[in-house]
């Protein structure tokens, strides 16, 4: 600097030297004028050498790195990368995120991210708060608290948070909250604790640093003030100078006067051209004048329009601040305004879908008081029932027991009239004792099947009987009347099923005979017995249960719809004995097992083509 200033005087004293006496006063003002720019430039220098120094933006990207890394998390080995949450200005986050591309935390790689909400907090491990957004630190607390999540705040009161960054000049310094770290289960290390400052001590560093501050300016302004007085010496020396030659040229001046006084005539013409010289300095200085206080008018209004240049661009500075801070503000704004919205959706969606399982559950509870009712109605109506049908069960056994007895009697008895006294008897009087005979037999008969048709569905005891066997045996049993009616029994494949061998043998029996012995005149019966699974729903278990379900086709006479609602009726005859034999209690027998068996049987059939009758068996019992 030294140098510079003293090249600058040189071409100074070089400039004056070669200056002419009429533009003196000129040179004097370019001298100071020039000053003042040398003095400006000085100034730039000296500025711009400072601002080789690190940018504070970096120090605090740096500072948040640094303390994040003397923290301790308890789950930090399933940490796989580094989350760092920002919510400050557009450059903090993008200084931040630039500075972190070539660091690592505990050997991880580091993810920076602005945080648009404060429902997105969970998801970081560090959050960095900058004093824009003070409004929500006490919030970030309190939804941080217990997850192990490190907070870093700038420019807040001390123990503000875990870390508090404050700027002390042109460098950082920061105090902690060993509270917080407690709440959020964290650790410290011992560095960060001893390099922390209280309150006092940051007061303490702010006064110093601004006590500094003062001191290196007044020594700046010292040293400043010392040039400018040697300049002002040497400027002084050289308008000593200056001044010297122009007494000089007054000299010479006026011994020309005393050679023009010598010859007036000769010197009127020279005496003239003087005086307009005069006249046109004169007016040259005036002229000078007016422009230097022109000059000095357009440089006070260049510096009122320079600061009114700076007050505005500082204005416009601060507006887009306040506009960037206000568009973070609305995005939060807006991002909370639809999680409210899509909140109040879920919550109402909630709402109804409560009140219609409270419906549901009323409806079901009331459902199932009313089932459990009719249940409770149903049991005791088929305990009834059951006590009935033992009673007439055990009615059907004593009476037809009881019946026996008289009836053997009189068999016996007719029998012994008929061999002693039928020669005794005219004609009419042995036909009459042939229909007591056989009116006796056929009363035996019936009180047998009555007694047999008392004695089904008492025994439970089922297993498993394969059907193909059973009804090899029956056909084979059932062989002279297959001959004598030519019929054709046509089964294969049929299942294996858990009963009752006696009773499903008398089954298939009865309704094989039954085809056989109602056939059409001049044709030959063809009985077809076929079994498929059935799958259905049981209405009041709701549950799918499983069926045999077999089917007994022939080519028989049929049943007229008339009578198809009495088939089933124990005692119902649909002919009379001259055309078919029987009691009419063959297909009762049928039901009976089958409905003992947990099953149904149905028919259907078409008069003169045929009949099929199906029953279903529980495949699992």
């Amino acid at each position: 600097m030294k140098v510079i200033i003293k090249i600058f005087i040189n071409l100074v004293a070089l400039f004056l030297n070669r200056t002419c006496r009429f533009s003196l006063k000129i040179s004097k003002f370019y001298i100071c004028l020039s000053f003042i720019v040398f003095w400006g430039f000085s100034s730039f220098c000296q500025s711009h050498k400072s601002s080789t120094e690190v940018p504070i933006e970096d120090q605090r990207s740096f500072m948040i790195l640094n303390l994040s890394e003397q923290v301790r998390w308890p789950n930090l080995d399933k940490i796989e990368t580094f989350k760092i949450g920002v919510l400050g200005t557009e450059a903090i986050f993008n200084n931040l995120n630039k500075v972190s591309e070539k660091k690592r935390l505990f050997d991880k790689l580091i993810d920076v991210k602005r945080i648009l909400g404060i429902n997105e907090i969970q998801k970081f491990n560090v959050i960095y708060v900058n004093t824009a957004y003070e409004y929500l630190l006490k919030d970030i607390l309190e939804a941080t608290r217990g997850n192990k999540i490190l907070i870093i705040t700038e420019g807040y009161p001390t123990n503000s948070s875990m870390i508090n960054m404050v700027q002390v000049g042109d460098t950082y310094s920061y105090d902690i909250n060993r509270m917080y770290f407690r709440e959020a289960s964290l650790k410290m290390v011992s560095t960060l604790a001893s390099y922390a400052v209280t309150s006092t001590e940051l007061k303490e560093k702010l006064y110093k640093k601004a006590e500094q501050k003062l001191y290196v300016v007044s020594r700046e302004n010292d040293q400043q003030k010392k040039i400018i007085k040697e300049q002002i010496k040497t400027i002084g020396s050289h308008i000593d100078s200056l001044n010297k030659k122009e007494e000089a040229l007054a000299e010479k001046d006026n011994s020309i006067n005393s050679l023009f006084l010598e010859g007036e005539l000769k010197n009127k013409k020279l005496e003239e051209i003087l005086s307009i010289e005069r006249e046109n300095e004169r007016k040259i200085n005036e002229q000078i004048t007016r422009l230097n206080q022109q000059k000095n008018k357009i440089d006070s209004i260049n510096v009122r329009i320079q600061y009114q240049q700076k007050i505005l661009n500082d204005q416009s500075a601060d507006i887009q601040k306040k506009a960037a801070i206000l568009k973070e503000k609305n995005i939060i704004i807006d991002t909370q305004r639809k999680q409210n919205i899509v909140l109040s959706i879920l919550s109402t969606l909630l709402l109804i879908l409560s009140m219609s399982l409270l419906v549901a559950y009323i409806k079901n509870k009331k459902l199932n008081i009313r089932l459990n009712a009719q249940h409770i109605e149903i049991n005791e109506q088929s305990r009834q029932l059951s006590l009935k049908n033992k009673e007439l069960e055990q009615f059907a056994y004593i009476t037809s027991h009881d019946l026996q007895e008289p009836l053997n009697t009189i068999s016996s008895f007719i029998d012994i009239i008929k061999e002693e006294y039928e020669s005794k008897f005219d004609e009419d009087g042995v036909q009459m004792l042939g229909f007591i005979k056989e009116g006796s037999v056929r009363m035996k008969k019936l009180i047998d099947e009555l007694l047999q048709y008392s004695r089904l569905g008492r025994s439970k005891e089922y297993q498993d009987i394969n059907c193909m066997p059973l009804l090899d045996i029956l056909t084979h049993d059932l062989q002279s009347t297959i001959k004598n009616s030519g019929a054709q029994i046509k089964y294969n494949n049929l299942p294996i099923v858990n009963g009752n061998e006696v009773e499903l043998r008398l089954l298939f029996q009865n309704l094989i005979t039954n085809g056989i012995k109602f056939r059409k005149p001049n044709t030959k019966p063809v009985i077809d017995i076929v079994c498929k699974e059935v799958h259905e729903t049981d209405s009041v278990l709701m549950k799918d249960q499983k069926f045999w379900v077999f089917s007994i086709t022939d080519n028989g006479i049929g049943i007229a719809k008339e009578y198809q609602d009495r088939v089933f009726d124990i005692f119902q005859r649909l002919h009379s004995r001259l055309e078919y034999e029987g009691s009419g209690i063959g297909l009762a027998h049928c039901k009976k097992i089958v409905e003992a068996h947990s099953g149904k049987i149905w028919f259907t059939s078409e008069k003169g083509v045929g009949t099929t009758f199906n029953f279903s068996i529980p495949k699992d019992v």
